[in-house]
Formats: C-alpha cells, sequence, structure tokens
C-alpha cells in the first residue's frame, strides 16, 4: 500500500512549517506529501521550495489562484495529482504526533474510509511553536489545551474499542484528520466544488461515501493531531447553506457530484 499524506493551506506560512516539521519526524513517512494550497502568497511557495531537499523528491505543491473559499477543487487537484492507493488529509496548521501515518496505516482497511480527531492547543504554546521556541514534548499530560484534551491521548490499544463509534453518521467528522483509498474517492467523484465557502464539505464528501456502500472507522486514541490556536474562522450563514448540500446528499442517496475530480483528471494537477 503507497501512502500520500495531503495537507491544505492558505497563507499560514508559520503554521505550515510548524506541519512540515511534524511530518519530518514520523517514523513511517508517506510515500508522498502534497500541499494544496488554495491560493497562498509567495511566502508559502519560497517556505515549502526551502523544505524540497529534506523530503527527498516526496514534496509536491499543488496551487491555484486565490478566488475564495475553494478548499473542495484545491483538494481535488491534490487527489488528482497523487498516485499513491490510499490518502490521509491533514490541515496545514496541525503539528502531527511522530506516528501519525503509521496510526493511519495501520488502521486503514478496504471498504472503510477514517474518521480521525484533533486536540486543540492553547495560545501560548502555540504561538511558541510558530517562533520554533517551544522545544518540549507535546502530550497530553503536560501540555496546556484549549479544549478537547482527550484526544491528545494516544493509546492505540483502545482505539478498536471505538472504531464503530457513530457508525453510520457524519458527527465528530473533521476533514483535518480523515483517510480513504484514492479508487473510493474516483467513485464518487471527490470533494462537490459547489462548496464555496467554509462547512460541511467534508462530511457531504462522507455521506457519498456511505452511500457506495463504505463503513467508517473512527479513530480515536490514535492519529493524534495538535491544532494550533487562532481565531474560529466559523460562519454560521454560509454553514447553513452548505447544510442544505449536506442534507440533499443523504436524502437523494447520491453518490457521486456533478463538479468534482471529474474536472482534473483529464490532464492532472501540475507542481508548482
Amino acid at each position: 500500500m503507497t501512502t500520500a499524506l495531503i495537507i491544505t493551506t492558505y497563507n499560514a506560512p508559520r503554521d505550515l512549517r510548524c506541519t512540515l516539521h511534524s511530518v519530518l519526524a514520523q517514523t513511517v513517512m508517506p510515500d508522498e506529501v502534497i500541499i494544496a494550497d488554495d491560493g497562498s502568497r509567495d511566502e508559502t511557495r519560497e517556505l515549502i521550495e526551502s523544505f524540497r531537499p529534506l523530503f527527498g523528491g516526496r514534496l509536491k505543491h499543488v496551487w491555484q489562484p486565490d478566488e475564495g473559499f475553494q478548499l473542495s477543487r484545491i483538494r481535488n487537484k491534490a487527489i488528482a495529482a497523487c498516485t499513491s492507493d490510499y490518502i490521509i488529509i491533514a490541515d496545514g496548521d496541525v503539528v502531527l504526533h511522530p506516528r501519525f501515518v503509521q496510526d493511519h496505516i495501520e488502521f486503514a482497511r478496504r471498504g472503510a474510509f477514517v474518521a480521525g480527531m484533533r486536540s486543540m492547543l492553547a495560545p501560548g504554546p502555540s504561538e511558541r511553536l510558530r517562533e520554533g521556541t517551544y522545544h518540549g514534548h507535546l502530550a497530553w499530560w503536560s501540555t496546556r489545551m484549549e479544549e478537547l484534551r482527550i484526544y491528545s491521548l494516544r493509546a492505540p490499544w483502545l482505539s478498536p474499542l471505538l472504531r464503530n463509534h457513530h457508525q453510520g453518521s457524519v458527527r465528530q467528522l473533521i476533514g483535518c484528520n480523515m483517510a480513504f483509498w484514492r479508487n473510493d474517492a474516483l467513485a464518487v467523484n471527490g470533494f462537490d466544488e459547489d462548496f464555496t465557502s467554509w462547512g460541511e464539505e467534508d462530511r457531504e464528501f462522507a455521506v457519498r461515501l456511505y452511500n457506495i456502500g463504505l463503513k467508517r472507522r473512527n479513530m480515536i486514541f490514535s492519529g493524534i493531531q495538535f491544532h494550533l490556536y487562532h481565531p474560529t474562522r466559523r460562519n454560521d450563514d454560509t454553514l447553513a447553506g452548505n447544510g442544505d448540500l449536506l442534507r440533499a446528499a443523504r436524502s437523494t442517496g447520491r453518490t457521486r457530484c456533478e463538479r468534482g475530480l471529474n474536472l482534473h483528471l483529464a490532464d492532472g494537477a501540475s507542481d508548482e
């Protein structure tokens, strides 16, 4: 099984630096690391270029112009650009536990997708990590958390007990920590590019995976990630409209979106 780690980012190079350093510390490296960049400025590109020698050819930068919130589109472009069997998605504002990729690989099963969780760091340690002045070990018992401390505990022997938690549901499903087979993403045509504002695009994708017969494997106490603090980007007005798209996918049982991966597979996505 070959694996790709797709990392989404938008004009947050200090956060992305933390994420990339945590990728380099993985016990098992993914075969591909693809930065899915939704229109960042040159500072992000320069940061990625500085990391290329450290990744030994694994690192790709997939970029698109800044045309507002186009997370679904850039995820699709990244999926089109990768060649690996299995895809793990993370955001560019998290610090990954050293066994994050290893845990995902061990948790993968055919006929299923994986929904993981994240803990939320407090402002203090988040800023010190961005500045490069935090030299401690991120751990559930010692690091200051804003919330969700329990999800920073790595205890993989407990994970099987909760793997069927929320089966058939999209509760506690977040796009910053999920994984799926590339062929399954192709079967549902990837993420729906009708989502052009924050929220629910990851859950709607999961509903279509359910609709083709996949099971959800909930991953708690494994695949740990620490989210760097920033003010919330939640927008309840746009979230309501996105919720309509989510409910439509569930009520109609649709398996494929109209505007998705099909827009990018013919010519692939170039590495900037």
